[in-house]
């Protein structure tokens, strides 16, 4: 075989391998790009059943210590349901799914109801009871490019915001409560309910310390959190930093039991 005929083999095989190359990327980035288009067109129908739910289900007030909230209608597409948070000044209106038999992280990537996917629920750990009265109960949510479960947690890095808004009220079955925000801080990534005892009052002042203590975010010194009181802890992601989690810190001031 002659150097020119070798040439001309080694030419076209290139061209092979670079046009399947080419053809294999094309195919996959499309098939990424229609993945992703069906992975919004997911969470943008299972941000509807949540705005659907909340219309059927919540009767809002003036007084957001008001609202009513219909949990036997809740509980008729999914029995995990057992409390609706609401924070005035975001869109966080949402409600807390809790179930005990699953993997902890149950309802990170499964909704209301039943489906897996974004957004996920708001959601807290069988670790915690479903009435709030644990030491601190931590209640976790997406932080999500449309804006939705979580996202609005992060308008709490605004020092005037944080001044502004410093109610969150929860709706139970039998009651409700209200809670004072007290914290809105960057913290670590470390595992609360493993890291700190906070039924001993050792755990629990070494926890609200370390939130006072955060470099990044908003505290407020004035309020007095000591062991023997309820706090809720909401905690997120940080996209730019994923060894972070960005944690609102409330202390129970007020409830009612009926």
């Amino acid at each position: 075989m002659n150097n020119k005929k070798l040439l001309i083999i080694i030419g076209v095989a290139a061209l092979l391998v670079v046009g399947g190359v080419g053809g294999f990327l094309a195919f996959n980035g499309n098939k990424g790009k229609n993945s992703s288009n069906s992975t919004q067109e997911y969470a943008e129908t299972a941000g509807k059943a949540y705005d659907e739910a909340k219309e059927k289900n919540v009767k809002e007030a003036d007084d957001p210590y008001d609202t009513k909230v219909d949990f036997e209608g809740l509980q008729a597409t999914n029995e995990d349901v057992y409390a609706w948070i609401r924070i005035p000044g975001t869109n966080i209106d949402y409600p807390i799914l809790q179930n005990a038999e699953e993997a902890d992280d149950y309802y990170l990537n499964r909704t209301m109801d039943g489906q897996t996917g974004l957004p996920g629920s708001i959601y807290t750990e069988k670790y915690n009871t479903t009435g709030f009265t644990d030491p601190v109960t931590v209640i976790y949510g997406h932080t999500l490019h449309d804006g939705t479960m979580f996202s609005e947690l992060k308008k709490y890095k605004d020092k005037e915001f944080f001044d502004e808004n410093r109610d969150i009220y929860i709706q139970l079955p039998g009651g409700r409560k209200k809670y004072q925000i007290f914290a809105a801080v960057a913290f670590d990534d470390r595992y609360l309910m493993g890291n700190y005892a906070f039924t001993y009052d050792e755990d629990f002042n070494k926890y609200i310390s370390e939130l006072k203590a955060c470099m990044e975010g908003n505290v407020d010194e004035s309020i007095d959190v000591s062991f023997g009181q309820k706090i809720i802890t909401l905690s997120t992601c940080i996209d730019e930093y994923p060894d972070q989690r960005w944690l609102v810190n409330a202390v129970l001031v007020d409830e009612e039991w009926y």
